[in-house]
């Protein structure tokens, strides 16, 4: 239940970060399918993988790789904001797939050794630029002004620094009691002590809701429709995929860095079990996942 409920929020999270720009208007719809994706994935990962304790979640770094992606591919769809809407739920779900695909025919040729050939400067060169990625993107949600030299005097000014200044400065206490407590219960506490902490500063300072909301400090607007929709299939038949297909180049770029990603994730979960996992089969499990969700 904790892992629904934080892997719930890092959803919500990541598709506030896909979801921006030219189609900010569908978040909700966009919150709707991480959720419903993440569920599935979840659940099914529980399914095939809870015995050997495995538990998986949304990949962070692809995350960010496909927010940069779904960007180009929005503004590249030819149509209404929907129709861009459709084409980058077109294109997640042609990611999603491609990454099922190589997942398991890396499982499948037994090719899940390969991560401890990568140099450690790879390594570290591949987790500092993911770092950077997400650091940017958390920058945007926060504020709506996307970090670049360009924008630095937007970002220093005394509205966005109020915005994206208490978010960081969250994030690094939640690295902080990660690393000194050492404790599976660290992150759900420290995201619950901050969203208790949210709620009595918007108490003590008297706004209403409404007026929380339009200063930009919550999600939204969300709309009363249904938070889920069958947008995939829509997309199937409305997306504009010429704009999925120009972006091919940064589609495979998005289904390396997720390949390489996975591995370094299994590589991980074995130093926190403390032995092997048969990392073959959790790449084909892995690849179930991601075709089904």
């Amino acid at each position: 239940m904790i892992i629904g409920a934080v892997e719930a929020v890092v959803a919500v999270a990541f598709a506030s970060l896909v979801f921006a720009g030219r189609i900010v208007g569908h978040l909700a719809d966009g919150i709707g399918l991480y959720l419903v994706g993440t569920a599935a994935a979840l659940a099914i990962l529980a399914w095939r993988a809870g015995s050997r304790g495995v538990v998986g979640g949304v990949q962070e770094v692809t995350a960010a790789v496909l927010a940069i992606v779904a960007g180009t591919t929005a503004l590249a769809a030819f149509g209404g904001p929907e129709r861009a809407f459709l084409t980058v739920v077109g294109m997640t779900l042609v990611v999603s797939v491609l990454c099922g695909v190589a997942f398991f025919a890396l499982g499948t040729l037994r090719a899940g050794n390969l991560v401890r050939f990568v140099p450690y400067p790879v390594v570290g060169g591949f987790l500092a630029g993911a770092g950077w990625l997400l650091l940017k993107g958390g920058v945007y949600v926060a504020s709506g002004v996307q970090p670049a030299m360009s924008t630095l005097s937007d970002l220093i000014g005394a509205d966005e620094l109020l915005r994206w200044g208490p978010a960081l400065a969250f994030g690094l206490a939640m690295l902080l009691a990660a690393r000194a407590l050492r404790r599976p219960m660290a992150i759900p506490a420290a995201l619950g002590i901050g969203l208790v902490a949210f709620v009595a500063g918007a108490l003590a300072t008297g706004p209403s809701l409404e007026e929380v909301r339009d200063g930009g400090w919550l999600l939204g607007p969300l709309g009363e429709g249904p938070l889920w929709e069958p947008w995939v299939l829509r997309a199937l038949t409305d997306a504009d995929w010429l704009a999925v297909l120009k972006q091919a180049l940064p589609i495979l770029a998005a289904v390396f860095v997720a390949a390489i990603a996975i591995l370094f994730n299994i590589s991980g979960t074995e130093l926190v079990l403390g032995r092997d996992l048969d990392t073959d089969r959790e790449l084909r499990d892995a690849g179930l996942l991601n075709v089904v969700s």
